[in-house]
């Protein structure tokens, strides 16, 4: 039993460890991208829509690569990662030790991709921006609406019907991305979020309470 607890205590000394690690790097990339919704300069009720502001001749809305990038450069700087020069990549094995807990830290505890919200990885607590979400949902729709042509039967069918609710969430991404900051909010907060909202973006009034959550885009 001692032993037991023992090890139940060092895994959460552990795992609260690595989340204020990755939330410390969440900020510093953050705040290195200019992740706002308002824009510097701009009056006070002019609101943006969520970007990237200190990003120069790029397109202010699709920030993934500099997200990752500068995520890797603050691990690296807490000795999390190790920069090749000659390949351009990074790894976890730093002075000839391999940093177990590298992966985590970025993608958190569900080993998960950007935006999901997950509180505990750096990577999964930057939020998408509303186009990098609907290219997200277009790819979505028309690489499983593919696949779906050479399923049978009722698997087919599912993946048809997932197709088309990403394809739907595409062409309204205002509602989506509006379901979509709610369920990140409430996953960074360790809570479960069930949308009001069906596949035509209509509000459910509670209907169907417990039956309609959002479809993770990100397959988890």
């Amino acid at each position: 039993m001692g032993a037991s607890t023992a090890s139940k205590d060092r895994k959460e000394r552990e795992d609260n460890s690595n989340k204020q690690v990755a939330n410390e790097i969440k900020n510093v990339v953050k705040e290195r991208l200019g992740l706002k919704t308002n824009q510097t300069g701009g009056s006070n009720t002019q609101t943006k829509k969520y970007g990237a502001y200190n990003l120069k001749n790029k397109d202010i809305y699709m920030y993934g690569n500099e997200a990752s990038a500068y995520t890797n450069e603050e691990m690296a700087n807490k000795k999390l990662l190790s920069y090749n020069p000659t390949t351009g990549g990074y790894s976890n094995v730093v002075n000839g030790q391999i940093i177990s807990n590298a992966n985590t830290i970025k993608y958190g505890s569900s080993n998960s991709a950007m935006g999901s919200g997950d509180p505990t990885g750096a990577m999964t607590s930057i939020p998408l921006s509303e186009k990098m979400l609907q290219s997200q949902n277009k790819q979505k729709g028309l690489i499983v609406g593919a696949l779906s042509l050479g399923m049978p039967g009722i698997g087919a069918t599912l993946m048809r019907a997932d197709a088309a609710v990403a394809l739907k969430d595409a062409a309204q991404p205002e509602a989506a991305y509006a379901d979509y900051t709610k369920k990140f909010n409430a996953t960074q907060k360790g809570k479960k979020f069930t949308s009001q909202r069906n596949t035509s973006g209509i509000i459910q009034l509670g209907l169907s309470k417990g039956k309609d959550k959002l479809g993770s885009i990100f397959g988890n």
